[in-house]
């Protein structure tokens, strides 16, 4: 019984920390987009490091989705493939529209 609970907690905790990377992120892009905070020191640096933060994110979910497939992990799982496509969208839309 105990083992069980256990090695559910685990499973719940792969896609926790895959899920707080993505969203951390994704909050540091939102407050260089907008400037919401007055903290700008990092600049675009967080446009840069999303590819790299969504696909160890994505590893990690993925494993935890293998492991027990459930909601939590599901949306770990979405949320990295969206953190992972949403600069190279930014990049290229921004070139389509404001030109080179």
């Amino acid at each position: 019984m105990r083992s069980e609970l256990s090695e559910g907690n685990n499973k719940n905790i792969l896609s926790l920390i895959s899920l707080s990377m993505s969203l951390s992120i994704f909050l540091l892009i939102v407050n260089w987009l907008f400037k919401i905070t007055p903290f700008q020191k990092l600049a675009g640096m967080p446009l840069l490091i999303a590819p790299f933060v969504g696909v160890i994110g994505f590893v990690l979910s993925s494993i935890s989705f293998k492991q027990a497939p459930n909601k939590l992990s599901m949306m770990s799982l979405i949320c990295n493939v969206i953190m992972f496509v949403l600069p190279f969208l930014y990049w290229i839309l921004g070139t389509l529209i404001f030109g080179p």
